[in-house]
């Protein structure tokens, strides 16, 4: 039997260098979760903390967030310096479950509109019962104290609670970053469990949306 001829392959360079590529590739960590898309509501009212809304704007946006101020009216809102802040929605038309987050910036009046508004709570408390990240500076905190809702005892628990306050860091860079790095994460579901040792309720409805699976 005679033996076969055999037959040279020349492999290009450049599809060897497409395979390593390639197999990189496959065996890179997947991407970490994007901010941009992520739609983050701003509970606000008259006399809101103009400045503090910006700095944690900023920081939203820069990373392609959509940030949008809800309330209870069409607004403008008149804000804590002076300047007016424009209102996106009214928060009966656009609820928590349309948001990926929410944030409570301070001022006396704003949070106190928000406590005497039984729509505002709702939004709040609905927002905290889905895993949503929630941040709240200055007397923004108290609208969460006031819900019940447990707060971070050190600065190491907001990234597993999805909380963020300025009780830790008076800075609004640092709680504003905090921040975006509790949305990225999705949903918190740890803080059910902190507070009352509970599963999920059955009766919360599941849908895949932007952040994946998870009530809505």
């Amino acid at each position: 039997m005679k033996t076969p001829p055999r037959i040279d392959i020349v492999m290009d360079s450049s599809i060897t260098a497409l395979g390593m590529l390639q197999a990189d590739s496959l065996a890179a960590e997947p991407p970490l979760p994007m901010l941009a898309s992520r739609r983050v509501a701003v509970l606000a009212g008259d006399g809101l903390d103009d400045v503090q809304l910006d700095a944690v704007r900023r920081a939203l946006e820069a990373g392609g967030a959509q940030v949008q101020v809800v309330s209870n009216r069409a607004g403008p809102l008149q804000g804590k310096s002076g300047g007016q802040v424009r209102v996106d929605h009214h928060w009966l038309d656009m609820p928590s479950v349309m948001f990926d987050a929410v944030y409570v910036p301070g001022g006396v009046g704003s949070v106190a509109s928000l406590q005497d508004d039984s729509d505002a709570v709702h939004f709040m408390r609905e927002a905290y019962e889905h895993g949503k990240a929630v941040a709240a500076t200055g007397q923004g905190v108290d609208l969460l104290r006031g819900l019940g809702i447990l707060l971070p005892s050190h600065v190491d628990d907001m990234s597993a609670s999805g909380i963020v306050t300025d009780l830790h860091h008076a800075a609004m860079e640092r709680v504003a970053e905090q921040f975006v790095a509790a949305i990225v994460k999705d949903r918190h579901w740890r803080r059910i469990e902190d507070t009352d040792g509970a599963t999920m309720p059955s009766t919360w409805c599941f849908n895949q949306g932007s952040v994946g699976f998870g009530p809505i």
